[in-house]
């Protein structure tokens, strides 16, 4: 049985074997965090003015919707703000300095009802991340840059944690359609 941690203060080492063994931690907001978020929204805001960015699949046509995110991701991932606050939220967050290696934050961004069935805003089915080439050893901080609500939030599913899940790769190749 998996156990869901919030606002946890037990050492990184004992957290990172809970993470380890499948529990999730949930922390509220810590300052380097909220401006992390700050800063991917204003991004947001920019790229796809004057429409809010949460609604701008619906009016645009897709390809000017995916010529706006291709610049902004990468924009978000090499914004000189972006590691410097990464690292913040590690040390905001307890971790372990000299342990803990990161990498630089990925703006995820999905879309509904069948606007894009590839690419770079596709809304991925469940999976392990491993099926998407992460390492098994690495481990996920999900930040939501909006609000949550029920239908934009992600779904965990813990009964699949300890068993075997058949990997699909040849379902998971985005680029190429399976013939």
């Amino acid at each position: 049985m998996s156990t869901i941690f919030f606002d946890s203060t037990i050492s990184d080492d004992v957290r990172r074997e809970h993470l380890y063994n499948g529990h999730l931690f949930v922390f509220s907001p810590c300052p380097s965090a909220i401006s992390l978020c700050d800063l991917a929204r204003e991004m947001a805001e920019e790229a796809f003015a004057p429409l809010d960015p949460r609604e701008a699949q619906h009016s645009l046509p897709v390809e000017d919707f995916v010529a706006i995110l291709a610049k902004l991701k990468p924009a978000f991932i090499h914004h000189p703000k972006s590691k410097q606050l990464i690292q913040g939220i590690l040390q905001e967050s307890g971790c372990d300095l000299n342990k803990t290696y990161f990498d630089v934050p990925r703006l995820r961004t999905a879309t509904s009802d069948g606007y894009l069935s590839s690419g770079i805003a596709y809304a991925f089915h469940p999976h392990r991340d491993t099926w998407y080439s992460a390492p098994q050893c690495q481990i996920n901080w999900w930040l939501p840059v909006y609000e949550i609500t029920s239908e934009n939030g992600m779904a965990f599913h813990p009964r699949y944690w300890s068993q075997p899940v058949k990997n699909g790769s040849r379902d998971y190749n985005y680029v190429c359609p399976v013939e």
